[in-house]
């Protein structure tokens, strides 16, 4: 056990990195904005924060010998994981609206919206799924440790998609760039951080990793399933979006 929580004695540090992304990422289309954001985003933006802080938490706690503080940690990010899974669900059909009133072309068009309803809630649902795990596997704390870290993998992808579109989203052209364009740098470049990560902690053949990077890679098609026109119907039913009140 000594070895496992000395490999992730500085896992605390590396927080840093998908702080800078979410920051980055969501200043455009929230930070700058979050006066005129609806509630249901605030819910999910403070259980996000609340989350991430938890991940920097913990592992430094559990690697310093507070074994019982990380326990009673764990059990409040049961409820906190439960928060940003059920505020994220309820931010899905905003963008069946978005893709119903034609999105925002030519930057966004509504194939991209109708396609993040699949792919992002594809990564919600992995989210969960991590969680679930890690609590399942609290007493092997190699297994407990890599499904928690796989929680950002999938956590992280809308911070990380807002990020590579960075260009359109500030200037609303991108310079040439389009969606597609962006999601083909930005996924496999996500998928490589996965693959080292995996690798750093010898884990490549982890389930964890495996699915973090599938559920990853679909997203490279998000346009292609927004565009189908059975798709769109299906959404469009089950989801039967209003106009947010922001707007």
């Amino acid at each position: 056990m000594k070895n496992v929580l000395h490999q992730y004695r500085n896992t605390h540090k590396w927080m840093a990195i998908p702080w800078l992304i979410i920051i980055i990422g969501f200043t455009p289309q929230y930070f700058m904005t979050w006066l005129s954001e609806p509630w249901s985003y605030h819910l999910h933006t403070l259980s996000a924060i609340a989350w991430y802080i938890l991940m920097g938490v913990q592992p430094y706690l559990i690697t310093r010998g507070n074994i019982k503080q990380h326990r009673l940690w764990g059990m409040l990010g049961i409820f906190i994981a439960g928060a940003v899974m059920f505020s994220a669900l309820s931010i899905v059909p905003t963008n069946v609206y978005f893709g119903a009133i034609g999105g925002f072309e030519p930057v966004l068009p509504a194939s991209f919206f109708y396609g993040l309803v699949f792919t992002e809630s594809l990564q919600i649902l992995g989210f969960g799924l991590a969680v679930i795990m890690a609590i399942i596997n609290a007493k092997k704390p190699d297994q407990h440790a890599i499904w928690m870290i796989s929680t950002l993998f999938f956590g992280l992808m809308p911070g990380w998609v807002r990020l590579i579109m960075f260009p359109i989203l500030i200037t609303g052209e991108g310079g040439g760039l389009d969606v597609q364009i962006c999601l083909n740098i930005g996924i496999p470049i996500f998928i490589f951080a996965v693959l080292i990560v995996g690798y750093r902690l010898k884990q490549l053949k982890h389930p964890a990793i495996i699915l973090s990077i599938l559920f990853v890679f679909i997203m490279l098609f998000t346009l292609v399933i927004g565009g189908e026109e059975w798709y769109q119907e299906l959404v469009t039913r089950i989801m039967k979006p209003t106009v947010p009140w922001k707007l």
